[in-house]
């Protein structure tokens, strides 16, 4: 029975191997998933949102794209994403956007609004109309749903026809946004190479905080490449973990499945780049 058990885990290990890694490289930069909402409020006070790829998230796409981010195809999320889930993510719920952002491999989520209101009058002495946009956003790590990041641009147009300078606002207010944001993941992935990358694991199935000091202690005094370790959530049997791990993915996880805890292993359930999953089992009685 152990040794179809240890078939199965190095399986499993083999499996992912080849698609994750430990953390990206140097001249690497982490995937995105980007979700963005517009509201245009108009000169006679209505407003249009948008349900659809808005100009702010194309251009926000395409502008993290050429700074050499890997970004999550937003068409293709859409499709699977309910209103409900949308809004979770736009309202502040960091958690909603961390999970959305895993389910299709990311590793950060850039969330935000954008909003354009045209100006009560125009110019004077020409017939060009003001408009104003704002892009804001905030960066979620989604490994633990943190906001690691956030930033806003405001930006002003003249233009002779009022919908044509709200797409010329909101353009030019998300490339501002995009290289604002670039620069606080880099500087963000420079500390963390230097200190070491972070890395969750999030643990269920424990039946007592026995278990937990167990699986801490053993994390903290005998895991090779864990320098610290903090226990960020406990409830109802799943704990969250965030360490900082120098080291290889597969020997992490593989040292923590064959570890010997007294009365119960962990078996993995899911990895990803910076993240693990894993199941508290109990032992059968021999």
């Amino acid at each position: 029975m152990k040794g179809l058990r240890r078939i199965s885990v190095l399986l499993f290990f083999f499996l992912i191997s080849g698609t994750v890694s430990t953390a990206f490289p140097a001249a690497e930069k982490p995937s995105l998933w980007v979700h963005m909402q517009e509201k245009v409020i108009w000169i006679l006070g209505t407003t249009d949102i948008s349900e659809q790829t808005g100009q702010a998230e194309s251009t926000l796409i395409e502008e993290l794209a050429t700074l050499g981010y890997n970004v999550v195809d937003a068409a293709a999320v859409r499709r699977n994403i309910s209103q409900a889930q949308g809004l979770r993510t736009l309202e502040g719920d960091e958690k909603a956007a961390a999970a959305m952002g895993l389910r299709y491999g990311a590793q950060y989520s850039v969330v935000g609004n954008a909003m354009v209101k045209s100006g009560a009058a125009g110019i004077q002495g020409s017939n060009l109309k003001t408009v104003h946009a704002t892009v804001n956003a905030r960066v979620i790590r989604n490994a633990d749903a943190r906001i690691i990041a956030s930033a806003s641009i405001h930006v002003n147009v003249a233009h002779l026809d009022e919908v044509a300078g709200a797409s010329l606002a909101i353009e030019q207010a998300s490339r501002k946004l995009a290289r604002k944001l670039d620069t606080k993941i880099r500087s963000l992935v420079t500390k963390e190479q230097a200190v070491g990358p972070s890395m969750v694991l999030n643990i269920s199935g424990l039946k007592s905080y026995r278990h937990l000091n167990a699986i801490m202690l053993t994390l903290g005094r005998s895991t090779p490449g864990v320098e610290n370790v903090r226990l960020e959530d406990f409830t109802s049997g799943t704990a969250t973990i965030l360490i900082t791990y120098r080291g290889g993915l597969r020997e992490l996880a593989d040292d923590l499945v064959h570890e010997h805890f007294r009365d119960f292993r962990l078996e993995p359930t899911h990895v990803t780049s910076n993240r693990i999953d894993l199941r508290s089992v109990l032992d059968k009685a021999e």
